[in-house]
């Protein structure tokens, strides 16, 4: 059965430009978009065993001084004082909460609404003043180019004082003669670390094992030079990190991944020669939004995949036939690889693949890279056809194309991104219907690009009207566009969320 709708989608016209406005070298905004999809939001950072009594939070409520109980915590809002004009024992009193409640400090609520000598000050006397711990340090307004004594010593008192969730981020981007300072590597009660701007520091001298971040469980690098070296120390030194994300990051160039604790990698808007799952028996997700080798692409070199060992690896995506080498164990994959089991990984169930289906090397290479994945159940694809060149139709090429085992006999559902209404899309499109026996939903998504032809619903649904489905409970539907690179950024590290390309 087929049943076409059009619908405006879950994001509309005006979201869209909110979310292109936010900007991609200034992490302040997708910090938040990390808070909410990794947990940040709902995660609690202090344990009901660190909660202040009810009964003492009656009396202290909101401070003057700019100190906020809430939920337990010590939330510092405005500019730290001694509270002086307050009486004297709701002075002491305040002073005794001060220093036995876990601290949670925020720049953006001093230096945002004190200016930035006032804010600074603030900071590093809450810093200072609080004997710890500290259960959220987020420093990511400071302009640290010009508060290089500040940037030290603030390094030193988080880390000498137990942070455990700990954004530390430089401004203005391009300072990257500031390194990251080293303290930040001694913060042995972390569990969340995001750093971004910053030039990693040498790890060679450090100590390497499993107690250098033995509590550490989800790791954010954004916008950081630092070597593949330093990369795998920090793996290394992180025996229960369950989530990495580098984003807008042009080093390391090899992505190595060994670890016996990961669960969810995501690569963002980054630059590498190869990405390599060496050993990581528990990776379930393996995220990869528009990585390239460079930045230019009249000069850019496929990336090598490799899949060596991850046996519970269930995600992955984006794949791109023109832009990635795909290896699996030691076969690459080619458009005329024979496909055997030591080439496949079974394991996988959300599949997204990125391909021009008006080039004929690359619609070979899709058909090769589906071959290696036969367990797929839900496949997303994304059409990233040239507006201004459309290819020969390759109806020939599907017609004599062999059967393909995930979507025969297993894709349940399939998601077609940025959808154009070109013939060549549509010739994938009737071979799907054709083939594909156990598919229940077909989900076609306008493209979102203003500057392209304007897709002509009705003679879509028409087309699609007349395709024979294999399947006879498949409903098709035709949908507004999705503004997915914010969507990736926070759904990728969620693993609560099944299918992170939605």
């Amino acid at each position: 059965m087929v049943a076409c709708a059009v619908s405006t989608g879950d994001c509309g016209r005006e979201t869209m430009r909110r979310w292109i406005r936010l900007p991609l070298c200034a992490p302040c905004a997708w910090i938040q978009l990390w808070r909410r999809g990794a947990g940040g939001a709902s995660a609690d950072p202090v344990p009901p065993s660190s909660r202040v009594d009810p009964a003492r939070m009656k009396t202290m409520g909101r401070r003057q001084d700019g100190g906020n109980l809430r939920g337990g915590e010590l939330v510092l809002r405005h500019p730290w004082s001694s509270g002086r004009g307050s009486h004297r024992g709701a002075r002491l009193r305040w002073r005794r909460v001060w220093s036995s409640t876990p601290l949670v400090l925020r720049d953006a609520d001093l230096l945002l609404s004190a200016g930035e000598a006032a804010g600074v000050a603030a900071v590093g006397r809450a810093l200072a003043g609080h004997p710890g711990p500290f259960r959220v340090v987020h420093i990511e307004h400071c302009m640290f180019a010009f508060h290089r004594p500040e940037l030290a010593e603030w390094a030193r008192l988080v880390a000498a004082k137990g942070v455990e969730d700990l954004v530390f981020v430089k401004i203005p981007v391009h300072y990257f003669d500031v390194p990251l300072p080293a303290d930040i590597l001694r913060c042995a009660a972390l569990r969340r670390l995001f750093i971004g701007n910053w030039n990693f520091p040498a790890t060679s001298g450090f100590p390497r094992g499993a107690d250098v971040f033995p509590h550490l469980l989800e790791l954010y690098i954004w916008n950081t030079v630092m070597s593949a070296r330093d990369l795998n120390h920090l793996l290394a030194c992180s025996p229960v990190l369950q989530s990495l994300a580098l984003a807008l990051n042009s080093h390391p160039n090899r992505v190595r991944l060994c670890s016996q604790s990961l669960q969810c990698v995501l690569l963002f808007l980054s630059k590498a020669e190869e990405v390599a799952v060496v050993d990581a028996p528990l990776l379930q997700r393996l995220v990869l939004w528009k990585i390239s080798t460079s930045y230019d692409t009249d000069d850019e070199l496929p990336v090598k995949i490799r899949l060596a060992c991850a046996p519970e690896l269930q995600v992955l995506g984006y794949l791109e036939p023109r832009a990635h080498q795909l290896q699996i164990g030691e076969t690459i994959i080619k458009a005329d690889t024979k496909v055997i089991p030591s080439s496949m990984v079974p394991s996988i169930k959300v599949l997204a693949l990125r391909v021009n289906f008006c080039v004929q090397e690359e619609i070979a290479m899709l058909v090769s890279f589906l071959r290696c994945f036969p367990n797929v159940e839900t496949l997303h694809i994304e059409s990233d056809i040239d507006d201004e060149f459309t290819g020969q139709p390759h109806a020939k090429f599907w017609q004599e194309v062999c059967p393909v085992e995930c979507i025969n006999s297993h894709v349940k559902k399939i998601v077609f991104h940025d959808f154009h209404g070109d013939k060549c899309e549509l010739e994938f499109i009737d071979f799907i219907a054709r083939t594909a026996q156990e598919l229940q939903a077909l989900l076609l998504m306008l493209t979102s690009k203003t500057y392209g032809p304007v897709v002509d619903v009705d003679e879509v649904n028409s087309q699609l009207g007349v395709l024979s489905f294999a399947s006879e409970e498949c409903i098709t539907s035709l949908l507004g566009p999705k503004v997915q690179m914010v969507h990736i950024f926070h759904r990728s590290l969620d693993l609560s969320v099944d299918d992170p390309f939605l």
